[in-house]
């Protein structure tokens, strides 16, 4: 979901929150949805725009002396908000695919109130469900993923070694986290870059290690971002293969930035693909670490250097004398 799809939802929720909690600080409410500080105030300025009508007392009114003076939220002329929910099946069992979501990503006290909320949700919609919902999410470390979701809602800088996907590389950096989400089957985490100095985003398989260090996030106003925007970018620059995929490599075209081209031989079950990366001796390693799966088609400079290490590796074992074996 982009960006403005999750404002619109955050500020559903947020209604019915504030007027249960008259005069609660604007960092506690950030906390409670997952954004920054400076996130909630835009919602809540924008929130003054929302209402049944145009006039006064027809729009959600924002305190915003005490907004700005105590940095509180009260809002008023929002009872139009308190009228039952009504949900269609189809709505509900959409509900249930997110939260379900959403608790692969949970930790703690976080996991009690989506486990409370899929309890009523799927007791109002179970006569309508004929089978269970399920979600799949690719595994990634639980105790790091407890890590960064707890630092995430604390507000806490994060200290992570993370694995670069265009260069396969091994880097340690210091993050801001500002918010944890899923796309398509994976969990991301979006966050501040202190070595890059702009936002990134994080995949959590990916991460190597994670460790909180204990000092509070700064609250940079960040223009929004899609996903796309924080990784590696197709730039004129990049480096590029044509590669023959057999099925059980196809996985990579959903894994790393690709043009798909015309089948080799249509029926094989072979795709071909130009796969991008930031240069070849990245993409040697990936054909090699798949060997006997990912086929070199060009450059043919690629194709041969493949071959010899290749070649280098097995002369490797070739050789009968245990004592000279590495």
């Amino acid at each position: 979901m982009n960006r403005s799809g999750q404002q619109v939802l955050r500020m559903l929720a947020l209604v019915p929150y504030l007027q249960g909690n008259e005069g609660v600080p604007v960092a506690e409410v950030a906390r409670e949805f997952g954004v920054t500080p400076a996130q909630i105030r835009a919602d809540l300025r924008l929130l003054m725009f929302t209402g049944v009508g145009e006039y006064a007392g027809e729009l959600i009114d924002v305190d915003l002396g005490a907004l700005d003076a105590d940095d509180v939220v009260y809002i008023r002329d929002a009872e139009f908000m308190q009228r039952p929910l009504r949900l269609t099946p189809a709505e509900g069992i959409a509900l249930i695919v997110a939260l379900r979501t959403l608790r692969d990503s949970a930790t703690g006290a976080q996991l009690a109130i989506v486990d409370s909320a899929l309890a009523k949700l799927e007791s109002a919609v179970g006569g309508e469900v004929e089978a269970p919902v399920g979600v799949h999410l690719d595994e990634d470390d639980e105790s790091i993923r407890a890590t960064i979701v707890d630092a995430t809602a604390a507000g806490r800088r994060l200290r992570l070694e993370y694995v670069g996907a265009a260069r396969d590389e091994r880097t340690v950096r210091e993050v801001d986290p500002r918010r944890v989400f899923v796309e398509q089957g994976r969990r991301y985490l979006e966050a501040w870059c202190l070595r890059a100095r702009d936002l990134r985003f994080f995949r959590f398989d990916r991460v190597v290690s994670a460790q909180a260090t204990g000092e509070s996030v700064e609250d940079r106003a960040v223009a929004p971002r899609a996903l796309g925007d924080g990784l590696f970018t197709v730039g004129d620059d990049a480096a590029s293969a044509v590669l023959d995929l057999d099925p059980a490599a196809h996985w990579l075209i959903e894994y790393y930035p690709v043009d798909e081209l015309a089948a080799p031989e249509p029926g094989d079950g072979r795709r071909r693909v130009r796969l991008f990366a930031s240069d070849l001796d990245w993409i040697r390693r990936l054909v090699l670490r798949n060997a006997g799966t990912v086929h070199v088609v060009e450059p043919s400079s690629l194709r041969e250097d493949v071959a010899l290490w290749a070649r280098s590796a097995l002369a490797a074992y070739d050789d009968d004398d245990p004592i000279t074996q590495e």
